[in-house]
């Protein structure tokens, strides 16, 4: 499945707009991923093919167990950047959405320009919303290599919580890097997930999420 249209307005300075991947765009992802720059921090180390982008467009239309939108950037901040405003410049998604109430969450941002703009924590806003008023997620997880400082804070601010390091799991230009393992609790979800009471190492992520889920619901926009 593919996410509804959301626009993340952060004022003048930044709009994030999330949506639905168009067919004919699967190029533009095709040569964002190519690029060992960006993957530095991901799991995968093998470029991509056309081919391949056209398997996983259709993989993640069928899907019933995948949320998947576009992130587009529009806003002051870019404009002598040569950001195109109309052009994806990455992809952020819930996977593996299970009976039980969770999911995975994962981002890639492949156009450096808009690097360290506030990009990626706009596009968590609009995506932890459509999981707490849409999706009646319990739990979400994810997971940053060590080293990854930006995409760690920017998870943190939304509300996920740091809950273990899987030791040594990925190999990057010539050196193993440990990876942070991550839970986000809906604020909602509390009582039923705790009746016994929220441990101490979650009551931080928690408040967090319950303001990050406030800001959303202020800034958040569903175009017609």
């Amino acid at each position: 499945m593919f996410g509804m249209k959301m626009l993340v307005n952060r004022g003048e300075e930044l709009q994030v707009f999330l949506r639905p991947f168009e067919k004919e765009e699967l190029s533009l992802v095709t040569k964002g991923f190519q690029s060992p720059t960006i993957h530095r921090y991901t799991r995968q180390i093998f470029a991509q093919t056309l081919e391949n982008e056209e398997e996983w467009y259709h993989r993640v239309r069928r899907s019933e167990t995948d949320c998947v939108w576009a992130i587009v950037v529009a806003g002051s901040n870019f404009k002598h950047s040569g950001v195109d405003c109309q052009t994806p410049i990455g992809v952020t998604g819930i996977h593996g959405i299970d009976q039980w109430g969770g999911g995975r969450t994962g981002i890639v941002i492949w156009d450096h320009r808009v690097w360290g703009l506030g990009v990626a924590s706009a596009a968590h806003l609009g995506r932890t919303l459509f999981v707490a008023d849409f999706l009646n997620r319990n739990t979400l997880r994810s997971s940053v290599m060590v080293g990854n400082n930006s995409s760690l804070n920017a998870l943190k601010r939304v509300g996920y919580t740091v809950c273990g390091t899987n030791p040594r799991h990925s190999f990057r230009e010539g050196k193993w890097l440990d990876e942070f393992q991550l839970t986000w609790l809906n604020p909602r979800k509390i009582s039923d997930l705790y009746p016994e009471g929220l441990p101490g190492k979650f009551k931080r992520g928690v408040k967090r999420a319950e303001k990050a889920l406030e800001t959303a619901r202020e800034c958040v926009i569903y175009p017609c």
